[in-house]
């Protein structure tokens, strides 16, 4: 039995990876014996959590990925951040050292990222 969560994770990934799909089309590249309507219910489910946007199209909704799986994540990290962090130095810490497992390419954007914030924050 899939935990719960998991299945919606799924579908969210087949949206990110396909873009926008009707029910009948998500439940198809499951490959799960899921029955229709328990996917419409979790895509019903994740409009309104506000995690995809739907369209009517003739009698079915068609659904798509509200934001970018990357936005995604990063709008679920900012959440876990508590807000009155006094010293954000061990979150950093930690930051960093996941990122520096990562090829130096990301390590670049990153410091040119933090490059770019900086200036525009001088110009203001």
């Amino acid at each position: 039995m899939a935990r719960p969560g998991e299945l919606e994770r799924r579908i969210l990934d087949l949206l990110w990876a396909r873009g926008e799909l009707s029910v009948r089309e998500v439940r198809g590249l499951l490959g799960d014996d899921l029955a229709y309507t328990t996917v419409m219910t979790v895509l019903d489910r994740l409009h309104a959590k506000e995690a995809v946007l739907r369209r009517k199209d003739g009698l079915a909704w068609r659904y798509r990925p509200r934001q970018s799986k990357e936005q995604a994540l990063a709008d679920k990290i900012v959440r876990l951040v508590p807000r009155d962090l006094h010293d954000a130095s061990p979150l950093l810490e930690a930051f960093l050292d996941r990122a520096e497992q990562l090829d130096d390419d990301a390590l670049d954007k990153l410091e040119a990222l933090i490059r770019s914030r900086r200036k525009e924050r001088k110009r203001c």
